[in-house]
């Protein structure tokens, strides 16, 4: 078991595999050694990737696979470079602290984005309310100016209706009287008789169509007005939805600035994540530029400088 950890750690580390077998066990302890940190440095990582790609880039889960892989890719390369390196200059050094510091800012971010999600999604309603607020605001003006426009159609139409309405009350129908005139003549063309009567017929009142048209109307016109105001419920859902499916990164991170700045104890917790993840990505190397040289680093050495001389000797003999 032990000796297939140390050919994992060897792997992950970059280490030659039969050097660290033939040489001490301080040798081993430093593979063992370098290889936790790694793991715990990938791990971290790796839950960092997962959770960017599937909160930000909102890929699935194998998307959010992808990239914890591709982030722990990264990491170990980055680590390994420090662990193989036979001499840490002072540049590369530098060069790796600005580069954990840039990690760790990112990293204390995205830790801080999970910490705090139920005061970000607080904070996000918030701030979502005011932007559905304006995002609508045109176009609720026009549906609104439309709704009054309608109202004062309608209240035409009734005030119409019930002056109707009244008259059919009074007059319900129309009567027509005519009267019908004979006259009956003699041979010779004289009047003997003229007889008179008079006749009655009974319509309804024209304005009863009327009423009924201005019904329809009212009712047309009431429908329209309750699609318009549905229309802004509608409208603001609609943006409200639009507006959350394009949240990105940098909103969240506003989001997070108001909820860490507004309160000392959620700047503390983000500087302590970010004091978290600077140890994290200094561990390697501080552990690399404390170690004492180990006889495989030294059987490094010797073989490179065999390597040189016989390189040397073959350069004179030609």
């Amino acid at each position: 078991m032990k000796d297939w950890w140390l050919k994992f750690g060897c792997y992950l580390t970059g280490f030659n595999y039969n050097l660290v077998k033939n040489s001490s066990e301080q040798s081993a302890k430093n593979v063992k050694k370098y290889t936790s940190a790694m793991l715990i440095i990938v791990l971290v990582w790796f839950f960092i990737g997962y959770s960017f790609a599937t909160r930000y880039l909102h890929l699935a889960q194998w998307g959010g696979l992808v990239g914890g892989l591709l982030m722990s890719f990264i990491i170990i390369q980055i680590e390994r470079i420090i662990i193989l390196s036979t001499k840490v200059s002072a540049w590369s050094s530098a060069f790796r602290v600005l580069l954990a510091l840039v990690m760790s800012i990112l990293g204390a971010f995205i830790m801080d984005q999970i910490t705090f999600k139920d005061d970000i999604e607080l904070r996000k309603a918030q701030v979502m309310d005011q932007r559905v607020k304006e995002a609508v605001q045109e176009s609720e003006k026009d549906i609104q100016r439309q709704i009054n426009e309608l109202d004062t159609m309608i209240g035409k139409a009734n005030l119409r209706y019930d002056a109707v309405s009244l008259e059919l009350r009074k007059n319900p129908v129309i009567i027509t009287s005519y009267t019908n005139s004979s006259v009956t003549k003699d041979q010779e063309g004289k009047a003997i008789n003229s007889t008179q009567s008079t006749n009655k017929s009974v319509m309804e009142n024209p304005k009863k169509l009327e009423m009924e048209q201005l019904h329809k109307q009212i009712e047309t016109l009431q429908n329209k007005k309750f699609e318009l105001a549905q229309s802004i419920t509608t409208l603001k859902e609609r943006k409200e939805k639009e507006l959350k499916a394009s949240t990105g990164f940098l909103d969240e991170l506003n989001l997070l600035h108001d909820v860490v700045t507004s309160s000392r104890i959620g700047l503390f917790v983000y500087l302590l994540f970010l004091l978290f993840f600077l140890a994290i990505e200094l561990f390697v190397l501080v552990m690399k530029l404390t170690d004492k040289e180990s006889d495989y680093d030294k059987l490094l050495q010797h073989q490179t400088q065999i390597r040189v001389q016989m390189l040397d000797k073959l350069g004179k003999g030609g």
